[in-house]
């Protein structure tokens, strides 16, 4: 989640033809790891995530390459409030401003995607940094801790998410494409619920987690 404010003019279209439905469960039969000490937080909360995700999600169905990323801060519900005009010289009359802090939990979240990266030489130290296959379905995401190998090159070549030519992208984001949000315990990773919608994080009132 960005920090800074986004403006009205350019969420509005987006939030109108949004739905407003979304499924919320609980905790499932599926193994869960737990963080230890000098573990990698990120890493182990993605790790459930994706094994949930493939296992008990209808959305698994759907693609075959998802994008995932973790955010080690959850806001609760944003909202929408009269522009600074001092601050914006767009014209804007709205602007969102982001919730108090969920504290204690961290998010997951996991969409499908056909999203192209550009590949080059001087470009490729920002392409995904790490990955895991799921019954021959890829999931990558970006962890600051792993630098960009030529193994995740190999394999963002073998599915198709990479290009050699600059092309502007025409990829369009579909406002009815429903995601996965995984909320967990920082504390404890075997707590969590699982949210599907086609509404963006923070943008939605969170799912309450009991982590004490």
């Amino acid at each position: 989640m960005e920090n800074s404010l986004i403006g009205f003019n350019m969420k509005t279209k987006i939030i109108i033809s949004l739905s407003t439905f979304f499924l919320l469960l609980g905790c499932s039969s599926i193994k869960i790891s737990t963080t230890e000490i000098g573990t990698n937080l990120q890493e182990v909360a993605i790790n459930n995530a994706v094994e949930n995700f493939s296992t008990n999600c209808n959305l698994f169905k759907n693609d075959s390459v998802f994008s995932v990323n973790f955010e080690d801060s959850v806001f609760y519900k944003s909202t929408l409030i009269q522009a600074d005009k001092t601050k914006y010289k767009d014209g804007r009359t709205h602007q969102w401003e982001r919730g108090d802090l969920y504290d204690g939990i961290v998010s997951v979240e996991i969409v499908g995607t056909r999203y192209k990266y550009y590949y080059s030489e001087e470009t490729k130290d920002k392409l995904p940094t790490k990955y895991v296959i799921k019954n021959g379905k890829l999931f990558y995401w970006w962890d600051d801790n792993y630098p960009v190998t030529e193994e995740i090159i190999t394999v963002l070549w073998k599915y198709n998410i990479l290009q050699k030519d600059y092309i502007i992208s025409e990829f369009l984001s579909d406002d009815s494409q429903k995601g996965a949000h995984y909320y967990f315990c920082k504390n404890d990773l075997s707590k969590y619920k699982r949210v599907v919608t086609n509404i963006g994080l923070g943008y939605y009132k969170p799912p309450k987690l009991k982590c004490n």
